[in-house]
């Protein structure tokens, strides 16, 4: 008896193990996601006020150059990065961004996709105001969102157009000085690898 029973066991194990490896290989069961790398290089506008007193002296838009890396991964509706990015220009003598992008991918065409979704993450920055002799160091967090094209350039490869608005609405004091700083607003291109993960 015992050795029908173990040839029962031995014979459903063999069973279930083929039918498992075969569903296994079967596309419908595999989820399609790609792990992503990403290099970008943008243009910002970042929006200052000077105030000085309770007197606003000085509002201005500081222009600025930015390259960034970011990883991720992506369904074929989703994507998810982590991201960093380094700015240069204006009276920054650094200015520095960490942070989360959420995207939905409508995929309109096999060529191209539009994607928009929501950004989060942190600036530091340290803000030299050459003009008036102060200098303010700031490490706020931002929101905002992301909009833009990516196109296919085949399987392992997407280019990618997009804008991004992040809201930052921080302040920073230089003894009776004060600095707010608004909104950042930028336009960006990437170039994104795609790969699959063994």
């Amino acid at each position: 008896m015992l050795k029908k029973i173990s040839k029962v066991i031995v014979a459903t194990a063999l069973v279930a193990s083929s039918l498992s490896a075969g569903s296994l290989d079967d596309s419908k069961y595999k989820f399609n996601i790609n792990s992503l790398i990403g290099f970008e290089a943008g243009y910002s506008a970042f929006d200052y006020e000077r105030i000085a007193g309770a007197i606003t002296t000085d509002r201005a838009t500081v222009n600025l150059n930015h390259g960034g890396i970011k990883i991720g991964a992506e369904s074929s509706n989703y994507r998810l990065f982590l991201s960093a990015r380094a700015f240069d220009g204006g009276d920054f003598d650094y200015a520095r961004a960490y942070g989360v992008e959420v995207q939905y991918l409508l995929n309109f065409s096999k060529m191209a996709n539009v994607y928009f979704g929501v950004n989060a993450g942190k600036v530091d920055m340290r803000f030299e105001d050459k003009k008036n002799s102060n200098t303010v160091k700031l490490g706020d967090g931002y929101m905002g969102g992301d909009v833009g094209v990516n196109v296919h350039l085949g399987k392992s490869a997407d280019f990618e157009v997009g804008a991004r608005f992040m809201s930052l609405n921080a302040s920073a004091t230089d003894g009776a000085v004060k600095y707010d700083f608004d909104n950042i607003v930028t336009g960006y291109a990437s170039i994104i690898f795609k790969y699959q993960m063994d």
